[in-house]
């Protein structure tokens, strides 16, 4: 049976992540595939390694891309790190826990509670479910006072929100690229500090996954050019312009439009009556009693082309970030709800 060729709608991505790559992060995945170890394509590798540098705000050379989602990031990073049976505790909501808890005991450590004494900490920089940041410059001292190491997972908060890795005492963070970086889904971003690169290379036995092996991983990002995969070229090409294009703009222009556009967006929520939650450029909205759920996300998609993303059926996640992050975009998304919302 003939299949058509494929078309699809236009969308506005308004559900905090993942964002809408800029147009030329999209012509850059269209340019002609090289051989991985190119010299050509391995000086776009450098690119991504600087680039990611001065995203993290770090000097450390341990940072470099993961061909994975951000899930698939943080857990190269426990599957690295983390010797059975080594105590893990967990912060952020309880869905967080939940999600990141199950990684920690699938790789036989012990997933325990913020108030616990543990060797390492995981956070979000900004939890993907409540949308509120959480406070890892200070949570990195207090671990550290503990003599644990603190994880930060990105992803939600990493361009649209002020993070500095080295100032703030941040031993690992790792995030994934679809969100204000603005790089098409796939891949993820991380830096470890050289403490952390040893701790890893003193494991008494080797991490259970091979293909998240952080340590083969920097060997092939490195000048060293382990052939441990072969690296999805056309995302590299467009994770690379999408830094690029992040560092032409400066985080801090970067930072600041997204709280202009993150406030302006919950400011319209609440003339609506949605009374939102969360923070920076993420809006938490709980849909009034009687509104039917399923009708109106249905009809803001499809009569408005406005995706937002359901955390449960009558509770919304909103956000525009990376080059969603404008103003037209905000009234447009606050249109769509007003009409979607207003039969009801």
């Amino acid at each position: 049976m003939p299949i058509a060729e494929l078309q699809l709608p236009a969308r506005l991505l308004a559900g905090g992540g993942p964002s809408t790559p800029d147009p030329r992060v999209l012509r850059a995945l269209t340019t002609p595939l090289i051989g991985q170890f190119d010299p050509d394509f391995t000086t776009i590798m450098d690119d991504v390694v600087q680039l990611a540098r001065a995203t993290f705000l770090t000097s450390s050379p341990h940072c470099f891309a993961i061909s994975a989602l951000a899930s698939g990031g943080l857990e190269a990073v426990l599957n690295t790190l983390l010797d059975a049976r080594a105590a893990v505790a967990i912060a952020g909501s309880p869905e967080f826990a939940r999600s990141t808890a199950e990684i920690v005991a699938r790789l036989g450590a012990q997933p325990v509670t913020p108030e616990a004494h543990a060797a390492y900490v995981v956070a979000p920089l900004i939890d993907p479910f409540t949308g509120t940041r959480v406070d890892v410059r200070s949570l990195a001292a207090r671990a550290h006072a503990l003599d644990a190491r603190l994880i930060v997972d990105a992803t939600m908060g990493l361009g649209a929100c002020e993070l500095g890795v080295d100032d703030w005492g941040i031993d690992v963070c790792v995030a994934g690229v679809d969100h204000a970086i603005g790089a098409p889904s796939g891949m993820s971003l991380v830096t470890y500090s050289p403490e952390i690169s040893a701790r890893m290379h003193q494991r008494a036995q080797p991490p259970r996954t091979s293909y998240l092996d952080l340590l083969q991983l920097q060997a092939y990002w490195s000048p060293e050019r382990l052939n441990h995969h072969t690296a999805p070229t056309s995302l590299v090409y467009g994770l690379r312009e999408a830094l690029r294009l992040l560092q032409l703009e400066t985080l801090e222009t970067r930072w600041r439009r997204h709280a202009e556009v993150g406030e302006a967006l919950r400011r319209g929520l609440s003339a609506l009556g949605l009374e939102p939650g969360g923070e920076g450029p993420y809006a938490i909205v709980q849909l009034p009693a009687g509104v039917d759920a399923e009708h109106s996300w249905r009809r803001l998609l499809e009569d408005f082309g406005v995706y937002v993303t359901r955390l449960q059926p009558d509770k919304w996640r909103l956000g525009l970030l990376g080059a969603d992050a404008r103003m037209d975009a905000v009234h447009h998304v606050l249109s769509g709800m007003q009409k979607a919302l207003g039969s009801e």
